[in-house]
């Protein structure tokens, strides 16, 4: 048996036994702080609907809402980490407090924040670069080359291109998987020791990972709707987490 099917059966049998219904649960969770995000962009659009602004104005209030809603985003984001951190749990039962962990108390919330912040500041420039082909295009199509480029193969090229972008921005997140692993199993370290870690193991055990998320391919493409994803989300989130831990303790021995 391969190693990707095995570590989907434990996953299925970690389900099983803490309960398909509380991982669904930490999903609707995040799901519901999300959408109360979603209601403030139609908000933003109801006063742009309600009143006459100038072009100057509403782009303000664009700038504005949309800078407050991203605020908002990243300010709940440790609310991923708790999942995480759920799923994680060496228990074989879910503890559901755990998706609201880092909220708990500053300190950790603190770290939680910390933790994200450098994540992302750490993957802007290398997907700047990855999608550096998508911003060209689209900027010689629609300032440029407007009627030139508007046709189907050029759209089929753009998708292509989006499509390679995706993927190689995937690749190089990829060094910083085991990152969230090693933040939910001690939070203690310094921020640096997580990426840092994670980049060192990593550089053996990338492949195994794409080969994981390859295998969930064919279950990510038959869920078009919400019934499939409700079996999909938490079965590959849960098969990544024990991936993480089963490399984590792999680089230990070796």
């Amino acid at each position: 048996m391969s190693a990707e099917k095995i570590i989907k059966a434990q996953a299925r049998e970690k389900l099983r036994n803490g309960g398909w219904a509380k991982a669904l649960i930490g999903l609707a969770v995040i799901t519901i702080m999300y959408l109360i995000i979603d209601s403030l962009y139609s908000f933003q659009y109801v006063i742009l609907e309600s009143f006459t602004f100038t072009e100057t104005t509403e782009f303000l209030i664009n700038v504005v809402c949309g800078s407050i809603i991203t605020l908002i985003v990243f300010m709940l984001s440790p609310v991923i980490l708790g999942y995480i951190k759920m799923l994680c749990d060496e228990n074989s039962d879910y503890d559901m407090s755990n998706v609201l962990y880092y909220f708990s108390n500053f300190k950790r919330y603190r770290m939680a924040i910390s933790f994200i912040f450098s994540f992302v500041f750490r993957m802007i420039l290398p997907t700047v670069l990855c999608f550096s082909l998508v911003i060209i295009y689209l900027s010689l199509k629609l300032f440029i080359f407007k009627e030139e480029m508007n046709n189907t193969f050029n759209d089929v090229t753009l998708v292509l291109f989006i499509i390679s972008a995706i993927l190689w921005t995937l690749r190089y997140s990829n060094r910083y998987f085991l990152s969230f692993y090693l933040m939910s199993e001690d939070e203690n370290k310094p921020i640096s020791y997580y990426f840092n870690t994670s980049k060192l193991i990593m550089c053996g055990h990338e492949s195994d990972v794409v080969k994981l998320f390859n295998s969930f391919l064919g279950w990510i493409a038959l869920s078009f709707t919400v019934l499939p994803l409700l079996y999909v989300l938490p079965y590959f989130a849960q098969s990544m987490c024990i991936s993480a831990k089963w490399i984590s303790k792999l680089s230990r021995n070796e």
